[in-house]
This record gives structure tokens, sequence and C-alpha cells, in this order.
């Protein structure tokens, strides 16, 4: 049988990590021997490659190539695109790690359209992953109908093979950094059709915390003058397989932005050592004197054009000016209230900008009809800078959104976010500004198209001119949130309903849950209320009142009583309160028939994998029947220490009755 993919996998001194992706290629779905893997051992010297050739000795379809040190990846992907049978190529690096379902969906993706390139949905371990692209189906794209495509530029890629050798595709060699920048850009550029999976996560991207652990190239901190040299070689591809105009100017502005620019940004650029961002200012400035027309500037985001305009003048104070406000750029999100209507869940907020420094609202300041950031005089001072600092046109266009995260699933989803911009006068000339918005949870078809199950939490991010601050929702919330914060029943087509509830972890993050939920229902009875039994010709009636939200449409519970050596079914429901006090408010119904005798029965939920105690009991005595909750059993401390004050109460009493104590 012919191979589907080959999946090339560069190592160098990983040890044992190497095997969590070597066991996710052994777990892949599609069968063993439609793949193969060819691993290629940059001259590990911890024992990587012996690991390796031990624990493949005998696997069908998986090798190693052993080769002298090359430095990076780029010679072993190129040695294993010439090994590889493959009608596919997909490129892995040695600490990552693949969904079990990543190659199989790939391979059906890249058939289905006849894509050259296909990119599957991206989770990051540790680092940040593209968010984006992978929030929608695309199919047929190009670079020059689709620029989202160069939001993605890692090679961890889905090639049809032929397509890779015929334009003569390769990496460059040894210890050269955006190797894969510089893979990337040709092949986007002669691709005719580029696909993306994106409803699976088949590609985990892993960085530890670990230094000495890693992929080949990130272990090396970049040197100034090497990695812009190589932002240069791509300038250079882009000259040369471009024409003049706009879409070169594009392309120029993307690399230009985000890895020359890019490595003057916040934090990053000030945690350089002095004389190693004096190098950097000097080459960069170099580079964009020689290589970046003015015009491409009017390309960038207008913090890009900002960062930009400062380097432009030559002066190392105004850049390093420029990066200490972005750092201590933030923002706080509040949220203020919860709505349940039907299965969506309607989170409040409100949003704004701060200074990280002293956390007080971020101030913008007004001169005639403009508006700039608050800059400090030394920078705008400088009248092109200044021009550079104005956001009016920004303002207008800024974001508010949200992004749900889920462990299992590792990547963003993001979620529906409403808003309404607000500006708040601070004095003279000088404003704050208040994003009041709804983030809408739709508990069914959240997840892209699909059901929002398991823990998710939720980062608010509010974007401006090229600036994204983002912050966890939950630590900020006001009384009113907390009163409104309540569970909800939610029933999902064709599956059983879920118990939806909002909490907050041990972070203080607010925490949507959607699971099984009937073992959680004693914990929802309200504690002033209780359940009752109640008489009729037809046996009994269970009323148990729930302290969460129900649709209008009843939900079905298969419930029986279990006790006394019998099993009883009972039709059972869970459905809106009206007449309750207490809002929201449900009530759960059974309908039990006559029981035999005095005794004490268990309610239980039959679901599809096993029975579910409720941990509610119903007894029946002489003259009456009763339901209780049932409370899981506590620790010995707990009840020694509810035995100590029961005694000191009655030795009290005692005492009082002997006139001991008054």
């Amino acid at each position: 049988m012919s191979i589907d993919v080959t999946v090339i996998i560069p190592v160098h001194n990983t040890g044992r990590g190497v095997l969590a992706g070597l066991e996710s290629l052994r777990a892949q779905t599609l069968p063993r021997s439609r793949f193969e893997v060819i691993y290629v051992d940059d001259g590990s010297t911890d024992g990587t490659g012996e690991l390796l050739d031990t624990e493949l000795a005998g696997e069908e379809n998986f090798s190693v190539v052993h080769i002298e040190n090359s430095g990076w990846p780029g010679r072993p992907r190129n040695i294993g695109i010439d090994r590889a049978r493959g009608e596919y190529l997909f490129f892995m690096d040695d600490d990552d790690y693949l969904g079990a379902e990543a190659l199989e969906r790939l391979v059906a993706k890249a058939r289905e359209d006849s894509a050259d390139i296909v990119i599957g949905r991206m989770a990051g371990i540790g680092r940040r992953a593209p968010r984006e692209i992978f929030q929608r189906p695309l199919s047929g794209a190009t670079l020059r109908t689709h620029r989202i495509l160069l939001t993605t530029l890692t090679v961890h890629k889905l090639f049809r093979t032929e397509f890779v050798r015929s334009h003569g595709l390769r990496f460059p060699e040894g210890k050269v950094r955006l190797e894969d920048h510089m893979f990337m850009l040709p092949a986007y550029l002669r691709a005719a059709s580029v696909s993306v999976v994106h409803d699976y996560t088949c590609y985990y991207w892993v960085r530890h915390k670990d230094e000495n652990f890693g992929n080949i190239s990130f272990r090396t901190p970049p040197d100034p003058e090497d990695y812009l040299g190589s932002v240069e070689r791509i300038i250079d591809i882009i000259e040369a397989e471009t024409e003049p105009g706009e879409f070169r100017d594009t392309l120029l502005a993307q690399w230009y932005r985000s890895k020359l620019l890019g490595q003057m940004q916040g934090a990053k650029y000030l945690r350089l050592p002095e004389q190693t961002a004096e190098v950097l200012h000097t080459v960069a400035h170099s580079l964009v004197q020689r290589r970046i027309p003015e015009r491409v500037d009017a390309r960038l985001n207008p913090f890009s054009r900002l960062r930009a305009t400062a380097l432009r003048t030559g002066q190392f104070d105004l850049v390093r000016h420029v990066a200490e406000f972005e750092h201590d750029l933030g923002q706080h999100t509040t949220v203020t209230g919860y709505r349940w209507d039907g299965s969506v869940l309607y989170v409040d907020v409100e949003s704004t900008l701060v200074r990280k420094s002293d956390q007080r609202p971020l101030e913008f300041v007004r001169s005639a009809e403009s508006v700039y950031w608050d800059l400090p005089t030394a920078v705008l001072s400088h009248p092109e800078v200044c021009e550079a600092a104005e956001v009016t046109a920004a303002l207008k266009r800024i974001k508010l959104r949200t992004f749900a995260r889920n462990k299992k699933l590792g990547a963003d989803v993001t979620v529906p976010t409403s808003f309404t911009l607000l500006e708040e006068p601070v004095g003279a000339d000088r404003f704050t500004v208040r994003l009041v918005g709804t983030v809408t949870l739709d508990i069914q078809r959240g997840n892209l198209g699909g059901p929002l199950l398991g823990k998710w939490w939720f980062v608010s991010r509010i974007d401006l001119g090229g600036v994204s601050c983002d912050f966890t929702l939950g630590p900020l919330r006001s009384p009113a949130a907390e009163a409104t914060r309540v569970p909800a029943f939610v029933h999902l087509d064709n599956t059983p309903p879920v118990l939806v509830t909002p909490s907050y972890n041990a972070k203080n993050h607010l925490v949507v849950t959607a699971d099984d939920p009937w073992q959680k229902l004693p914990a929802l009875i309200p504690p002033q209320e209780r359940p009752a039994v109640v008489r009729n010709s037809d046996g009994l009636q269970l009323r148990i009142p729930l302290a969460l939200h129900t649709s209008d449409e009843r939900i079905g519970l298969p419930l029986c009583l279990v006790g006394n050596g019998e099993k009883v079914e009972s039709a059972a429901s869970v459905r809106p309160d009206s007449a309750s006090a207490t809002n929201p408010h449900s009530v759960l119904t059974a309908d039990v028939p006559h029981v035999s005798g005095p005794g004490q029965w268990e309610l239980v939920v039959e679901t599809a994998e096993r029975p579910i105690p409720l941990r509610l009991r119903l007894s029946r005595g002489l003259f009456h029947w009763s339901v209780k909750v049932q409370h899981p059993s506590r620790s010995l401390r707990a009840r020694m220490g509810r035995l100590y004050r029961a005694l000191r109460r009655r030795a009290g009493r005692l005492a009082r009755d002997l006139g001991l104590r008054r």
C-alpha cells in the first residue's frame, strides 16, 4: 500500500522529551501502513539518537537517520524531504505532539480541496499559538487573496510532496534564524490552494520552562546582527518573488512590523542589556534606511508606525521611551452581571485601559479634533513622532474581544462580544475610555458550532492601534454580578442535558463548567426551602426545589427509587417554577407509584453509563412521608469538633441547672 504522508522530525539532545511526540504518532487513527516517520538526529550528544534506535527497532514505517551536527533544523528537514515516500509531507518538531486524528484529517482535507498546503489547528503549550486563522473554515486560499495566512509562518503543516519538490523548496542549512519563514514565504507565494483544518486541534506546539530543553534553535538567544541579517534575506525573497506595488509593500510591512520593529516591543526590548539594545538599534536603523521605503510605514498599524517613526529619527532614547510606554499598558475587565436566556449565558462586563505602574485608567490627550497617546513630553516634542502618536481613527476602531480556553482543547475559541465605547473626561483636553459590553456564551454551539462542554475560562482583550491588552475574567466583579450568578440546565441536541455552572477557581478566574448534572442536584436545593411529598390517588408526587435556571422546556429525568429490595421507576422532570418567590427557580417533580410498607428509598438517576445516586432519601414512617438531603460524609476531625461543641453545650446547661453558672 502506498504511503499517504511522511512525518519529518529533526532531533537534537531532546532526551526522553522526544517520547511524547513519538507516542502521539503511535496513537494516530491513520493506519500505520499509510504513514511513515523519519527522525533525523542532528548529532545528539545526550543519547537521544540511541534512545530512538531502541524505541523504533522493528517499528513499521518508523526510522532514524543519524547525521553529523549541522547546527539547526534546516539540513535535517531537507534530508527528510529527499527520503520521503509519502504523497504528503508533514514537518514536526522534536518536543511537540499531535492530536490522535491529526494526520487522518489533514490528508483528507488536502484531497478534498486538492490543496498544496493544509494548516492544522494549533494549540500553544507554554506559548501563544496562532488564533484568528482557526476561527472559521478556509479552503482554496492563496497569499494574494487571504493575507491571514501570514499569521502562521511556522512549518508545522502538511505539504503536497510533488509541490515541494517541483518548486525546489528547501530550507537554509546551518544556524539560520527565521529558517521556517524562508521556506514558508516561497511556499505560500507558489501555492495554488491552501486549506485549514479549523475544528480539530492537530498540533500541540510546546515551549518548556527548562531553557535547556526544546527544539534545536530555540535554546540560543538571537544576536541582533544575525537575526536582522535573516530579516534582510527575507526582504531579498520578497523582492525576487514579487513585482513592485501594493502586494510587495504589504509583505514588506509584515516582516518590518513583526520581525524588525517587533524586536523593540515593550518588555522584550527593555530586558535587553543596554549594549545589546544599542547594537540592535544601530543595525535596525541601518536596515530600515537601506531597504524599507518610507511609503511602507503607512501600511503599519498605528503603534508600529509610532515605533517606526521613532526608529527612523536615529535617536535611541525615543525608541526606549516608546517601549516603556507600551510596557506600561494594561487593562481591567469587571464582570457586572449574568443573564440566562435558554441555552445562552450573557456575561455583562466593563473594561478600561490602565497603566500597570499605578493601576489608574489610561488617559488620552485631545488637541482640537485629534486624539493622541499620552506619551512623555520628550517624545511628543519631536513633530514627526507627535504626528505618529495620533490615534483619532484608531480609537474609533477599538475592539473588545473575548476568548474561551479549555485545557483539553488547548486552542482558543472566539466568543461573540458586543460593546459600547464611552469617553469619560478627567480634565481639560484629557479623557479615559470605558467599554461596556456583553459576552455571549452559547452553550449549545459556542465551540466552533459544537457545545461548550467541560471547563472553560475566559480572556478579555482590548485591541487599539496594534496594541493588545489581555485580562482573565473573574478577579474583578461587582456585587450585582454575584447576585445573578446561577447555574442552569441546558438541553443539548441529541444528548442528555448538562448542568452549566459559572464559578471561580483557586486563581479567582471565572470558570464555566458544563458537565453531568445529576450528582450536583442536592447542592442546588435552596437552604430556606425543603423538598416536599404530596400523597395523591396514584401514589406520591415529589417536589424538589432547585435554585437554577431552566428553559421553558421540561427536561426529562430517568429517575427511580431503590429500597427494600425493590426498584421503582418514576416519571420525573425539571421545569421552571413560576410560583416560587426565589428567582431564578426550578422544580424537580416526580410521580411515584405506591410503594409497600415503611422504609427508606434512595433516589437514583438511571443513566446509560451507570446509576447515579442523588443523595436524596425518601422515608416512609407510620404516618407520613419525608424527603431528606444526604450530606456527604464529613471528616473525623469535623465530626469530633461537632461532638466537642455538643458536649460543651450539654455541660453548660448542666452547670446552670446546678447553679454553678448563670
